[in-house]
């Protein structure tokens, strides 16, 4: 049975292993084990788990800030990826962070112009794009040049104070 745990401050071993491996998997540069424990003692992080039994299936990680929230991750394991995974992690965690962070209002985040499924979940949420960081993520093509490419980041948002749609109105 898989489902959606809201991650405390401190976390196990094999958790925080699986952490670190899904941040290889599913990033480029991934973020350092140090960096996944400073999010995680953040006091404004929000951060949660997708669990089957104690295999970690993906995760998403947020800052709250004021009337704000950003989502700063969301990373699903490639083998478990198209199954729905994201969207329920998505919509709960949503969910979660309305009923347990007061006056929050908006949820900000940012993603690669190229990642094109993550845009398509965003935008079925309901997510507006309010703009856009030219040239704000390296390229993740390794490259041994200091000018290779960068990318785009495209930045959107969505009002929270109302009702998150229902997973099964997606």
């Amino acid at each position: 049975m898989k489902k959606v745990q809201l991650l405390a401050n401190q976390t196990t071993a094999n958790v925080m292993t699986q952490l670190c491996q899904l941040q290889f998997l599913c990033f480029q540069p991934p973020w350092s084990a140090n960096q996944i424990q400073r999010q995680l003692e953040n006091l404004r992080g929000q951060n949660y788990l997708l669990l089957s039994g104690q295999k970690v299936l993906g995760y998403i990680f947020y800052q709250v800030l004021f009337e704000q929230v950003e989502l700063l991750q969301i990373g699903i394991d490639p083998k478990q990826q198209r199954l729905g995974h994201a969207r329920v992690l998505l919509q709960q965690s949503i969910h979660s962070i309305q009923q347990t962070v007061p006056g929050v209002e908006t949820l900000l985040l940012e993603v690669r112009a190229s990642n094109s499924q993550a845009i398509a979940l965003y935008e079925t949420f309901g997510f507006s794009l309010d703009g856009e960081r030219r040239n704000y993520y390296p390229s993740q093509v390794r490259s041994a040049s200091k000018n290779a490419a960068r990318e785009n980041a495209q930045l959107y948002s969505l009002n929270i104070k109302q009702k998150c749609p229902s997973i099964d109105k997606l």
